[in-house]
């Protein structure tokens, strides 16, 4: 019966080899460029099996190919990071499993201190006398009608400080990516632009000394300003002074990037770029125009942020899945701008996105959507984050750590302390893929196809000769896989870790069936949690994907 079986996968498999393979947005739009300059080899994933092998007699309805006659790219480890906001409680460094879940996932990079805060952020100040000269006591934001004091980074006893930032570096062994306040050099009360530009400039080359001079962190990444395009940034508007200059504002980071550098050379420091085709707002439409040409030969990368969806939208989970094919979208609009405004080619300054998320506007209360902190928000990251490496980003941040639970409009990576029925810093369903991620998925990426748009395969290869994929059902229907493996030779036992869950608008996410007995999250014992196996014949695989679920799988070397 089995070679029977195996005879009619074989089959099937040729049959779908005479139909269309379905065509996805074209691989590889942008280069990491530099960010691979430290790329490392990932050895012998650590897998152990339970005695679950998965087997299925259904007939197949999705068949998909890998090709490993030709690597797409290595995989940049800086794709993994996320951010921490000045706002939580530095009390996350005495919770041990915290700390040691970002351990688990050997989170590479960290951001800080925002966000929008950074730009009305002074680092080093307890009080408002402490912050450079010509800080203003109110700072105003979106048309003037939002206002803000200036954020003190040593102010009180809650919020998280640089020193805080620096011990958390330190305790997971990960670099930091700092945004400093470029906006003071538009909105201090000094008069003389020239004397506010080198104030400003001088105050982050401050925060360079102190970190990686004075205190030796290494703290690799720098980004002048956040999202300086938006109008709910500080300084975008600024009484009697008008609208922020793009052109004025790569000007300035021409001068912040070569006195942060006179600190410390080995840095690297990107700029703020826009990342939409269009925008009837005239500073976004004309942003790139203006800001590349200015720094085309100094910066080291090229800043987008991308939360996939529209803002305010509630998000059924095809809005939210199915937006991660505009990935590849932002790197072409900066590359047509490179070569249309400068003497450069495309790709001459990798893209890092050191923000990015899915954004619905749905309520856990009003059940009306899939939430930030549902299973789907995990599969969404599934899906982005194999798509953001397969496109060529250098570097990539969740955003974030811990934010506010907003009735489920929380994109937090772990849980807030207002969210109900969970502990602070319960992880939320994305953490269980990215811990998957490092653990599953190896150093170099290959393209695959599959015949249904709906099953999504991110493919990879180990130095140690294993494979990992990533088999992702995007559907409200359980499919049957048929993975072919070409120009590869494999062992014949395959390691799977299901993630799924009873909905795609639900807090909890279960792995191999295991589920938390807390009302969101994962399974607290998921470290001990074992691959279920499957068998690999003829260099294929087959495995039953359920509806809304994503598939580890790390394939035996030979």
């Amino acid at each position: 019966m089995r070679i029977i079986s195996i005879l009619l996968s074989l089959l099937s498999f040729n049959y779908f080899l005479s139909q269309d393979f379905v065509k996805l947005r074209s691989p590889l739009e942008g280069d990491p460029g530099f960010f691979l300059d430290d790329w490392e080899e990932k050895k012998n994933p650590k897998i152990s099996y339970s005695k679950s092998i998965l087997h299925t007699e259904n007939e197949i309805t999705v068949n998909a190919i890998v090709d490993f006659s030709k690597p797409l790219v290595k995989i940049s480890k800086y794709i993994f990071g996320n951010n921490l906001g000045h706002w939580s409680n530095r009390k996350i460094l005495s919770n041990d499993d915290f700390i040691f879940n970002l351990k688990d996932i050997s989170i590479p990079v960290i951001r800080f201190p925002g966000g929008n805060a950074s730009n009305d952020y002074f680092w080093n100040a307890s009080s408002i006398d402490q912050c450079p000269e010509g800080t203003p006591p109110i700072i105003y934001k979106s048309n003037f009608n939002k206002t803000t004091p200036p954020k003190l980074g040593n102010q009180g006893s809650y919020r998280t400080r640089p020193v805080d930032f620096y011990e958390l570096l330190l305790r997971t062994k990960a670099t930091g990516s700092i945004c400093i306040n470029y906006s003071m050099a538009l909105y201090s009360e000094i008069e003389d632009e020239n004397e506010r530009l080198e104030i400003a400039s001088d105050y982050a080359a401050s925060w360079v000394k102190e970190a990686n001079i004075k205190r030796g962190l290494n703290i690799k990444f720098w980004e002048i300003g956040n999202e300086n395009w938006g109008k709910w940034q500080a300084g975008y508007e600024v009484k009697d002074r008008g609208i922020i200059d793009p052109q004025k504002y790569g000007q300035h980071c021409k001068v912040f990037i070569e006195k942060m550098k006179k600190i410390d050379p080995s840095i690297k420091v990107g700029v703020v770029g826009y990342q939409k085709p269009k925008s009837r707002d005239p500073v976004q439409s004309r942003w790139n125009e203006l800001v590349l040409p200015e720094i085309i030969d100094v910066a080291d990368f090229y800043i987008l942020h991308d939360y996939y969806a529209k803002y305010g939208a509630v998000l059924t989970p095809s809005d939210m899945l199915n937006a991660v094919d505009t990935t590849y979208s932002h790197i072409r609009v900066v590359n047509e701008a490179i070569e249309k405004y400068t003497d450069k080619k495309a790709n001459h300054l990798p893209i890092a996105l050191t923000e990015f998320n899915t954004r619905s506007f749905a309520k856990m209360s009003n059940g009306d959507g899939v939430t930030n902190v549902s299973h789907c928000a995990g599969l969404f990251f599934s899906h982005a984050l194999g798509e953001i490496i397969r496109q060529g980003y250098g570097m990539a941040m969740m955003w974030d750590i811990e934010n506010g639970y907003k009735d489920g409009q929380d994109h937090g990576m772990f849980a807030s302390s207002k969210e109900p029925n969970v502990d602070w810093l319960n992880p939320h369903p994305s953490f269980y893929h990215y811990y998957y991620y490092n653990k599953c998925f190896g150093d170099t990426y290959y393209e695959s196809s599959s015949t249904s748009k709906l099953i999504r395969i991110h493919t990879s290869t180990f130095s140690s000769g294993e494979i990992g994929i990533v088999a992702i059902n995007i559907s409200s229907e359980e499919e049957v896989l048929s993975l072919n493996i070409k120009n590869k030779s494999t062992g014949k036992i395959a390691g799977v870790f299901e993630l799924s869950s009873d909905s795609p608008s639900s807090r909890k996410v279960a792995i191999n069936s295991t589920v938390t007995n807390k009302e969101a999250g994962g399974p607290q014992n998921f470290l001990k949690i074992k691959a279920n196996k499957i068998e690999i014949r003829y260099n294929n695989l087959k495995l039953n994907l359920k509806p809304y679920s994503a598939n580890y799988i790390v394939i035996e070397n030979e």
